[in-house]
């Protein structure tokens, strides 16, 4: 007698499930409106089949092993980045560098890259943790400095947004054969801390901090002998960015209001720091998409800046904040 209301109970539950489901992803994909350079669960899924798609998973090895897009490549975030090591122990967690200790290794990215199948042709979307993280929004960041053509994504927490919307992962590890990866960078992309010094007093550059408040007025140092910020250089939080749910971009109008609030505008060139250049991925992929043409990226960051004694730092008492008993620079994840 109770086989039929049970029934009816099971497909009330599944129906009200696939509505809140739909529900979520009408609402991304409304998020999503103008934005190239994220995209949902929903646009991903409906381009499996193109066969020019590839889906790079930066996350752990061990995490991507537990469930992954189907179809997708791993390359850890941390292949991207150099070791996290103390200033003038070795390089910090930057872009990978030449002996100058000035110039990107671009022939080191083409090596990874090409070891790891990625072609030119290919249409990639990047996933991992939300945007802003080292195994999230950098590698997309590097892969547009490398001037690759087709870069997007994914927007928020990538597994957790995939499995929000309703699609199955997979467990089958995919490798493609070696392939030759040959990088065009953009020139004036990566500045180094001669550059920012270079350009101080420059009206025509803004500096662009996208630490959080507290490392801007120099009351976080994150391990670093100074804190405070670059003289000049105006504050947004890349979290502001953020929604504070599923950590998704917020909608274009929005970002580019904050950023023109503070006389972030795309007549100026834009130099984006955090404190390892990480954080700064999030602006930079946004601020390509809202026709921002002239953006740089501080690769070396505060973790250099902040632990020189020849670089200028600005409080808001005019001075400058030193750490009494120095510990190991805080690197960004």
């Amino acid at each position: 007698m109770l086989v039929r209301p049970m029934r009816l109970l099971l497909v009330l539950i599944a129906t009200l499930a696939l509505t809140a489901m739909v529900r979520a992803d009408e609402r991304a994909a409304e998020r999503q409106t103008g934005w190239k350079s994220f995209v949902t669960a929903r646009q991903v899924h409906e381009r499996l089949s193109d066969p020019n798609l590839l889906i790079i998973d930066v996350r752990k090895s061990d995490e991507y092993a537990k469930g992954h897009i189907p179809g997708a490549i791993n390359i850890p975030g941390g292949k991207w980045r150099t070791p996290d090591v103390k200033p003038g122990e070795g390089p910090s967690q930057d872009l990978f560098l030449l002996s100058d200790g000035r110039t990107p290794d671009v022939a080191k990215y083409e090596k990874l890259l090409g070891e790891a199948g990625v072609k030119r042709e290919h249409k990639i979307v990047v996933y991992g943790s939300h945007a802003g993280r080292a195994d999230g929004s950098v590698p997309a960041m590097i892969l547009n400095f490398l001037g690759h053509g087709d870069v997007a994504f994914l927007d928020g927490m990538g597994m957790s947004e995939w499995y929000a919307a309703g699609y199955p992962d997979s467990k089958e590890p995919r490798t493609l054969p070696p392939s030759t990866y040959k990088a065009s960078p953009q020139p004036g992309v990566v500045w180094n801390t001669d550059d920012v010094l270079k350009n101080l007093e420059n009206k025509e550059v803004v500096f662009y901090d996208t630490r959080s408040p507290k490392e801007f007025t120099g009351e976080d140092l994150r391990g670093n002998k100074r804190g405070g910020h670059i003289p000049g250089a105006v504050l947004c939080n890349y979290e502001d960015l953020l929604t504070k749910d599923n950590k998704t971009v917020l909608p274009p109008v929005e970002v580019k209001k904050k950023l023109e609030e503070r006389n972030i505008t795309p007549d100026k060139t834009v130099v984006l720091y955090c404190q390892t250049a990480t954080r700064v991925s999030l602006p930079a992929l946004a601020m390509k998409d809202l026709g921002y043409t002239d953006v740089a990226i501080y690769d070396a960051s505060m973790f250099e800046y902040a632990n020189r004694e020849d670089t200028p730092l600005a409080t808001p008492t005019g001075g400058e904040k030193r750490d009494k008993t120095p510990e190991k620079p805080k690197a960004d994840k």
